[in-house]
């Protein structure tokens, strides 16, 4: 996390660090990433880095915490829906928000195909850390639809929370298979997905 000293610079020049900070770790993973070309970019004193964050671990945090809290603010209508509508309504809708400002911020999907791709500690306590926060959400609202009889109860929730979970960390394989996505592509990948979760595989009778 920050130093007190950085909380105390401008909005200005906390600005130029997060945005050169960004452009090095879209590219770079936390073990690549080279503080010096942050420091060059963001147009700051050598060495001060270290006066705002006591590491590059830290300063890689800070960004995907910050990056973290401007996604979830985005996502926050489809929340509405949870514990109200099916959950895998609300499932779809949180994915379909949450895929939407991910298209219109592509630095922060190729932030996260750096973060995914890589093995250091710090990378995969990020991963582990936003997973569980899906999981322990998506558990809750599978298990109250089992109370409401909209999930069958023989299905196990840590299965399908799990599954979900993988669904929402997919988008950036995604990127990887296909050169441009659109919402277009997205949608359908969503509502081909839920159709097979809701209705399996088996033939469906005439």
């Amino acid at each position: 996390m920050p130093n007190p000293t950085f909380n105390n610079l401008s909005e200005d020049k906390k600005e130029r660090i997060l945005n050169a900070a960004i452009k090095e770790f879209r590219v770079r993973n936390v073990r690549e990433g080279n503080l010096s070309n942050i420091v060059k970019d963001a147009k700051i004193a050598r060495g001060s880095i270290y006066q705002y964050f006591p590491s590059k671990e830290d300063l890689y945090i800070y960004i995907f915490d910050t990056l973290r809290a401007q996604r979830a603010e985005y996502v926050f209508p489809a929340y509405e829906l949870y514990k109200k509508a099916p959950f895998l309504e609300f499932f779809q809708a949180f994915y379909l928000r949450d895929a939407e400002f991910l298209l219109m911020h592509p630095d922060h999907i190729d932030l996260g195909q750096q973060l995914y791709g890589c093995s250091h500690p710090v990378s995969q306590g990020l991963i582990r850390q936003q997973q569980n926060r899906y999981r322990d959400m998506f558990l809750i609202g599978i298990e109250f639809d089992k109370q409401r009889g909209l999930i069958d109860h023989n299905v196990e929730s840590a299965i399908l929370a799990d599954l979900c979970v993988h669904f929402v960390t997919d988008i950036f394989i995604f990127q990887s298979v296909y050169s441009q996505l659109t919402m277009q592509n997205i949608r359908l990948h969503c509502q081909q997905t839920l159709f097979l979760l809701e209705n399996g595989t088996k033939p469906r009778q005439a």
